[in-house]
């Protein structure tokens, strides 16, 4: 066979040796020329392309003085004492490198008789000289893409490549894939869609691909002029030795992201849950700078800050309330998600409207060539996946041009709460569902258009005291556009709507019902414009329409006292354009600059308190009320919202990271609890309630050990924020008092260092943070009422200075694999009381300062065992079970710690949510074999 072999790549291999051009030839002096400038001259003047290391070559000179002398022969010379070899191609391209050089002469084979040939055993090795032969081929072997058109090259010129990655088994695009150019020593990623921009000057290039899980892929780029380039990449079934995470393998060194995650959905997978259902919130909280409000609960702080400054995302549509029942799961499915981003700092112009973090998230746009389903169930919820091609034609292997993802999941958690031990309990009921639909249609290679639609709903009643009912539902309607191959337009519609019941039945005197919602409508549009001149350029604008009502508070059934409050509709308009440019100064320093300029009015009808000037605002103090018709514009914020950022790399795998980004927030939520309800209610900026403003500072030193595969990060940051609200002692949302005379606003300052390692590779994954971080504020004022705490400095609700999370997961087998988590935070801040005084007979406690003391620390371990059925490769469905223990030792972790006075006598009480070990085993499925996805 390796006689077949060898004659077929002589045959192969003989037009391009018996066409050569001839060498060119040089008539010049060098004189110790640095070798940079002997090839700047050389490429001027004539056809000749070099590519090169510049570390190889730095010390490198050219001496030489003739008249008609080989080029060839010029290198030769001069590199006799270097190491160095160089490849010439027949268009005059010469590839230097160090060590051993490229054979290029055929190999001196043993010959075998035709006789031998059944002898020889497949498992022979080749000789060192085939093996010197082949390493020489195979510089030829990688294939070359070309991009443009060579009859309209200009020689220096720098060209735009406008390329897609996509999955070659489904046609699904790639997010997060990344591209490298080698010569270069630097590279882009793709965008939600999967397709990516780069500026490279006329030339050959080396490109490296890469992407989690699958092949990667080496090509080289033949720039001719700008144009268009489509890569598929083939899934890889990865060996026990080697589990290797790629999707990112260039953002944490080179890329200009500070404080931002992305994280896969295998990696939500691993990571043990409560109650066996897998939670995008829940991994996000145990990335450094996040802690959840409180377990079980809805909402997380990032940085200190209050869990009402985040924005989530999911195509494009804003979620109000991303939880079911109260914050024990997230309100979509994560079948669905196909990736998601988490920015705290450095966060892009195009995002505003929130001060401590943007959580985008991108579902799967459906495969486009066969249809798929997965799905599971758990001890409460089951679940289920649908997508394909909208049209196919099953003769044919090209992909549609437009696909549909579904999903639906509900609970059926019912029989759970009839077997606890409690009356109250046992006569609950709860029940929530979500259901999504996606279009996603490629017209052509300019237009992408795509459909989302989405909705959620809970039902909880609590015995006969109270009955939740809350939903979430939203839809987008997108258009990406090519308007040139340095130009690409997305242009969006999007709509949402939040809405919550409350029927509250405790005492009989007092019943009563709410009803509260808010829409919000939104365009977009953003544009990326990549210049020739190494300029990313990103601009555009957005609108955002809020029609609010608070809703009434109505006595409920035929006994009650309660009198009815009007708490009153809001309207308001939120404005903004902005301007970000990224650009690469060299291949150590990129810099980021923009601006984003915000507007937001406050809209009619309303009737406005004027209060007296200084005084303040109270009912006693009221100078007039004031009318506003509808549509009438009441008052007016505005300001800009600065971007700027620095990467500077100290080395080919560190970095140094600079940035600054203003941020302005013109809707907050009225809440009494450190965790999100139902029942809380969303609140815009008005006449007397000011945006908050905060003012954020970060600088991080990352580092990568490539071999070891294992990244790390410490980041330093200092959050400065104005007009932060704080509430009064003993407020109340749901009387007829005004917000304003309810609510103060301050000071707030965050610092803290955020420590992170991450291991990608190996059996053994998963990352290692750590966090230290303060929030204090403070709200101060000449008039006593107008102070909280004395107007000193207090703990925020959300200040936990010390917070340590860790993750890993072991792989014993292809099939068998074990997860852990161990999370760690001090405890938050709380009020107690502290003495007890009487008047006029009646007893009264008395509290210490605002947030002097904190409950008991936070701890708990987890363990999680996944088992993957066989790993046939023809097979109709795949499915796996997992074991999850949450809160393995059971330990009683305090939610909350409260006081009552019983018989003259203050006693205290620990609230637990888990105080036990919850066992839970899943059974998930999906058509296919273990690789399908």
């Amino acid at each position: 066979m390796k006689i077949i072999f060898f004659i077929c790549l002589i045959f192969i291999s003989f037009p391009k040796l018996s066409g050569q051009k001839s060498d060119i030839t040089i008539s010049r002096k060098f004189d110790k020329v640095p070798f940079v400038e002997f090839v700047e001259e050389i490429e001027k003047t004539t056809d000749a392309h070099f590519y090169f290391r510049h570390d190889w070559i730095k010390d490198v000179t050219i001496s030489f003085s003739g008249t008609n002398v080989s080029l060839s022969k010029i290198l030769t010379d001069n590199f006799k004492k270097t190491g160095l070899h160089f490849y010439k191609e027949e268009d005059y391209n010469f590839y230097i490198f160090p060590e051993t050089p490229l054979s290029t002469d055929l190999p001196v084979y043993k010959h075998h008789y035709i006789s031998d040939l059944k002898h020889i055993d497949s498992k022979d090795s080749i000789t060192d000289t085939e093996k010197k032969y082949l390493e020489g081929r195979m510089i030829a072997s990688i294939e070359v893409i070309t991009v443009g058109d060579k009859e309209k090259s200009i020689k220096g010129k720098t060209c735009i490549i406008n390329g897609k990655i996509r999955e070659k088994e489904t046609g699904e695009p790639l997010v997060g894939a990344t591209i490298f150019i080698d010569e270069l020593k630097f590279g882009t990623v793709t965008d939600l869609d999967g397709q990516f921009k780069l500026a490279l000057t006329t030339g050959k290039y080396k490109a490296i691909f890469n992407y989690m899980s699958m092949k990667k892929k080496e090509y080289y780029l033949q720039v001719y002029s700008s144009g268009t380039v489509t890569i598929e990449m083939e899934k890889e079934l990865i060996e026990i030795h080697e589990v290797t995470v790629t999707a990112n393998r260039f953002d944490n060194v080179k890329g200009m992201q500070m404080g931002f995650e992305r994280v896969s959905a295998k990696t939500m997978k691993e990571i043990p849950v409560v109650m066996g259902e897998k939670d995008i919130l829940k991994v996000v909280q145990m990335l450094p700078g996040v802690q959840n409000v409180g377990e079980g609960s809805s909402g997380f702080n990032v940085r200190g800050s209050a869990a009402d400054q985040n924005m989530f995302y999911i195509n494009r549509v804003p979620v109000y309330n991303t939880s079911h029942l109260f914050g024990f799961f997230t309100s979509f499915s994560s079948d669905i998600v196909r990736d998601f981003s988490f920015y705290k700092s450095n966060i892009p112009a195009r995002f505003g409207g929130r001060l401590a973090s943007i959580f985008d998230i991108s579902t799967r746009q459906g495969n486009k060539k066969k249809f798929f389903t997965k799905g599971g169930i758990s001890p409460v919820t089951g679940h289920i996946m649908i997508e394909g091609p909208l049209k196919k034609d099953f003769n044919s292997e090209e992909a549609s041009k437009t696909s549909f993802v579904t999903s639906w999941r509900r609970t059926y958690s019912n029989w759970i709460l009839e077997r606890i031990e409690d009356y109250d309990i046992q006569n609950s009921s709860a029940f929530f569902y979500d259901a999504t639909l996606s279009l996603n249609t490629e017209i052509n290679d300019k237009n992408l258009f795509k459909v989302f639609g989405y909705t959620s709903a809970d039902q909880f009643t609590l015995s006969t005291k109270n009955d939740y009912s809350y939903s979430n539902t939203g839809a987008s309607l997108s258009w990406k556009h090519l308007f040139s191959l340095s130009l690409t337009g997305n242009l969006s519609l999007v709509f949402s709507r939040y809405l919550f019941s409350n029927t509250d039945k405790n005492e009989v005197s007092e019943e009563y019902k709410h009803t509260y919602f808010i829409n919000h409508y939104e365009t977009n549009a953003d544009f990326l414009l990549v210049t020739p001149s190494n300029h990313s350029i990103e601009f555009g604008s957005s609108t955002i329409f809020y029609d609010l009502n608070r809703g009434d508070i109505v006595p409920y059934g035929e006994e009650s006292l309660r009198i009815t409050s009007f708490l009153g509709k809001e309207k308001g308009i939120e404005c903004a354009v902005y301007i970000s440019d990224e650009y690469q100064v060299s291949p150590r320093l990129s810099l980021l600059g923009g601006v984003r300029y915000s507007f937001f009015g406050q809209l009619g009808p309303a009737e406005i308190n004027e209060y007296f000037s200084g005084s303040p605002k109270n009912k006693n103090n009221i100078k007039e009320t004031n009318t506003y018709n509808k549509g009438q514009l009441i008052k007016l914020y505005s300001g800009p919202e600065l971007r700027g950022a620095f990467n500077y790399r100290t080395g080919n795998n560190s970095s140094v990271k600079l940035s600054y980004n203003r941020l302005r927030q013109y809707i907050f939520m009225l809440s009494n609890t450190i965790a999100i309800s139902p029942n809380d209610q969303w609140k815009l900026c008005d006449y007397h309630i000011s945006p908050a403003v905060s003012d954020q500072v970060s600088l991080g030193f990352y580092k990568d050990f490539p071999k070891k595969a294992v990244i790390t990060s410490v980041e330093v940051y200092r959050k400065w924020i104005d007009n932060i609200v704080e509430y009064k002692d003993g407020a109340d949302f749901i009387s007829s008092n005004p917000v304003e005379m309810q609510v103060l606003q301050g000071k707030q300052n965050t610092w803290g260092v955020e420590f992170m390692l991450r291991k990608n590779a190996g059996k053994l994954t998963g990352w290692l943070s750590y966090t230290y971080s303060r929030s204090l504020i403070t709200v101060d004022s000449e008039h006593k009422e107008n102070q909280i705490n004395n107007g000193i400095e207090y703990p925020s609700n959300y200040d936990r200075p010390h917070s340590l999370n860790y993750i890993s997961n072991f792989r014993l087998g292809r099939r068998l694999s074990i997860s852990t988590n161990i999370v760690y935070s001090t405890g938050r801040p709380i009020t107690y009381p502290i003495s007890i005084y009487y008047s006029e007979g009646q007893q009264f406690m008395h509290f210490s300062e605002r947030n002097k003391y904190r409950i008991p620390d936070y701890f708990r371990i987890d363990l999680s065992i996944n088992l993957e059925g066989n790993l046939k490769y023809k097979k109709l469905t795949h499915s796996y079970w997992m074991l999850n223990v949450y809160n393995l030792f059971g330990r009683k972790n305090a939610y909350s710690v409260y006081y009552e006075a019983e018989d003259g006598i203050i006693k205290g009480y620990r609230l637990s949510i888990f105080a036990r070990p919850i066992v839970t085993l899943s059974w998930n499925f999906k058509f296919g074999n273990y690789s399908t996805e």
